[in-house]
């Protein structure tokens, strides 16, 4: 119990190894405190060395011959409270690097282009990421969401569609001809409008477009999503959107 104690205010098994035999030993020499300890004779000066250093061991010399003591139990908080006081001024440290930090990962990211997810964890984990670009009001355009998808996924899309509508987003989505029963539950969705592609067109794949990205989503036994981060091909994209929703049906 008391070395899982004090490893977790940082001490390494061996410190916590010797601190405890000294406190067993009172002041002592190097010798009896290798045997109390089981701390080998190679590695004991390092140690003492570093819980000097923590103030937890103090020594006294008598003959030219040093004999180690622990501190009072006491000091123990006092190092506590000194490791507090370090974390605190670490934790100041890293707030004033994350902007530098934010502002390179975007600098970043305007420069790589395409991206590519494997798996359904990659795509699942991209297309949520995606979705917090949103704001409160914008609209989530879907184009081509193939039966295959909600067959494969329709528990994670209709969990996502549940975190859209709570951040405020809204979506228009044009199914494939084939996926009408899904059409019709997302169609009593809130902020949600439905449309499907006319003359029985079926579409494998879909397509979503961001405020300033394009994600295209590969349905098949090893799902791949891809993205393009590109404000104007993802304008480009909304107006092809819009051309086909004027010839979609309700």
């Amino acid at each position: 119990m008391e070395i899982a104690t004090l490893e977790k205010i940082g001490m390494s098994r061996g410190e916590i190894k010797v601190y405890l035999a000294l406190s067993k030993l009172g002041e002592s020499t190097v010798t009896p405190i290798v045997y109390e300890s089981k701390v080998s004779k190679s590695k004991i000066y390092d140690i003492l060395a570093r819980l000097t250093d923590k103030g937890l061991v103090g020594y006294v010399l008598k003959n030219n011959i040093r004999y180690f003591v622990a501190s009072n139990p006491n000091t123990i908080l006092d190092y506590v409270d000194r490791k507090e006081q370090e974390i605190l001024s670490v934790k100041k440290e890293v707030e004033n690097l994350i902007p530098q930090l934010l502002l390179s990962q975007k600098e970043t990211e305007d420069r790589r282009m395409v991206e590519v997810y494997e798996g359904f964890l990659g795509m699942k984990s991209i297309r949520e990421d995606l979705m917090t670009s949103f704001r409160k009001g914008d609209t989530l355009l879907v184009l081509g969401a193939p039966k295959s998808a909600n067959e494969k996924w329709d528990g994670w899309l209709l969990d996502f569609h549940r975190k859209r509508i709570k951040r405020g987003v809204s979506m228009r989505i044009i199914y494939n001809a084939d996926a009408v029963e899904y059409g019709k539950v997302r169609s009593k969705m809130g902020l949600t409008t439905v449309r499907y592609f006319s003359n029985d067109l079926v579409i494998p794949n879909w397509i979503d477009v961001f405020p300033g990205a394009v994600m295209f989503g590969i349905v098949s036994p090893h799902p791949l999503a891809f993205v393009i981060r590109n404000k104007e091909i993802a304008d480009s994209f909304r107006g092809y959107f819009e051309v086909m929703w004027k010839n979609s049906v309700k």
